[in-house]
């Protein structure tokens, strides 16, 4: 695994770097830094670790404002479980359940975790074994006939099935295709991760924001072992559009991938003891 990340130091300091003027990235500005440079490393780089001890030493403030991985083809079909992004090549979509309540504790929308009644435009998923809408939050998958066929043979845990109807109509539903219906199987992320959160709503459970700014690790004993699950965080901000994880199993892995499922991505997640 290699770990690339974005590091903002305040223009001030820009004569003070030029020892590393060949990560020189891009100028920008950070709410709490103002006026920036950004340079960019591979944190495995003498470089890296050189600007640290600079930075330190000279107590010069710094944000890490990005970081991307990169992982080997070993790395991810051996990973034990990882994080399964998906394409939302299905649009747009209704839902004619409630999606949303206000707080009245915290005065947010937060998202309801409980929805059933999906409304997509079919000709959007006709050709497609697995996919998400726009704007779902990544709790609402749609999948195939084909798919859940392949599930159901190869007995894939943690999955249940409802219907998916046609957008533009009360309750039509599209013969051949599924709302997935997954539960909470993980969770929460523990450190290593990196997490910035703030105002946690004691009443909703709903912080304002919920990042990690890292790969997600959890505690072992809080997996419950189903091949395929969300996370029990929600990510991002504010309240109604933050999103879970979707994560799955190595199992899962290569039930896709042998059945060359398109439009999915895949990044390693860590179980610690």
């Amino acid at each position: 695994m290699k770990e690339k990340v974005w590091v903002y130091v305040p223009e001030t300091n820009r004569n003070l770097l030029e020892s590393w003027s060949t990560n020189y990235a891009y100028d920008t500005v950070d709410l709490e830094l103002g006026n920036c440079v950004a340079y960019s490393f591979f944190t495995h780089t003498s470089e890296y670790h050189s600007l640290m001890n600079f930075l330190q030493i000279n107590q010069i403030s710094f944000n890490i404002f990005r970081r991307v991985y990169r992982f080997t083809k070993i790395e991810i079909e051996e990973a034990e479980i990882l994080v399964m992004n998906l394409d939302e090549d299905a649009k747009d979509a209704e839902n004619l359940d409630p999606t949303y309540r206000r707080c009245d504790a915290c005065n947010h929308n937060v998202t309801l975790k409980e929805r059933s009644s999906l409304h997509v435009e079919y000709k959007r998923i006709r050709k497609l074994d697995i996919t998400t809408p726009y704007n779902s939050h990544g709790v609402e998958i749609i999948v195939s006939e084909r798919m859940k066929r392949i599930l159901q043979q190869e007995a894939i845990s943690g999955v249940d099935y409802g219907p998916v109807f046609q957008l533009g109509t009360d309750r039509s539903p599209i013969e051949g295709f599924y709302h997935l219906k997954l539960q909470e199987g993980i969770g929460p992320v523990v450190e290593p991760s990196i997490v910035e959160k703030k105002n946690l709503c004691d009443k909703c459970g709903f912080y304002e924001n919920y990042f990690c700014k890292t790969l997600l690790y959890f505690k072992r004993d809080s997996w419950q072992g189903k091949d395929i699950c969300f996370t029990r965080d929600w990510f991002g901000g504010p309240p109604r559009s933050q999103g879970k994880c979707l994560i799955v199993s190595n199992k899962m892995y290569k039930v896709l991938i042998q059945n060359k499922i398109k439009y999915i991505y895949f990044q390693p997640a860590f179980l610690i003891d």
